[in-house]
């Protein structure tokens, strides 16, 4: 019992930062893009993690259509039983139930990113329009 808490408290950080490293890194990229002079740049991010969910999406739809095959055997390894089971055609109430909760789940970074970019978006345009006002007042 000893060794498994030992391991637990050993464990727990090194999974921790493998999980919460590479998002903090992510989230620190997509705010040095978003800093950057060109406003476009931010989009990177959210934009691949949009086309991935798509990806995601549209295997989840192709998947669904792929036969089983079960397959038995004995103790000397011969073939007892075989069975095929071939998918329906056509989509039905659980494949659109589950397409829809893996785009939702999958677009939580494109969410993230995306407020990120909008943040540093909408910062951007305040000061240019501060910069603007204080040039009028200064004509």
């Amino acid at each position: 019992m000893a060794i498994a808490s030992l391991f637990g408290v050993v464990a727990l950080p090194i999974v921790l930062i493998g999980i919460l490293l590479p998002v903090a890194l992510v989230v620190a990229l997509q705010v040095w893009l978003c800093k950057r002079k060109n406003r476009w740049l931010g989009l990177i991010l959210p934009g691949l993690s949009l086309l991935f969910s798509l990806a995601m999406l549209l295997s989840v739809g192709v998947f669904s259509h792929v036969g089983t095959s079960v397959v038995s055997y004995d103790e000397h390894g011969t073939v007892v039983e075989e069975h095929h089971e071939e998918s329906h055609p056509g989509v039905g109430a659980e494949t659109f139930a589950l397409m829809g909760v893996n785009f939702l789940i999958n677009n939580i970074p494109t969410v993230v990113l995306g407020g990120i970019w909008l943040h540093y978006k909408n910062r951007r345009d305040f000061q240019d329009e501060l910069n603007k006002m204080n040039i009028q007042d200064l004509e």
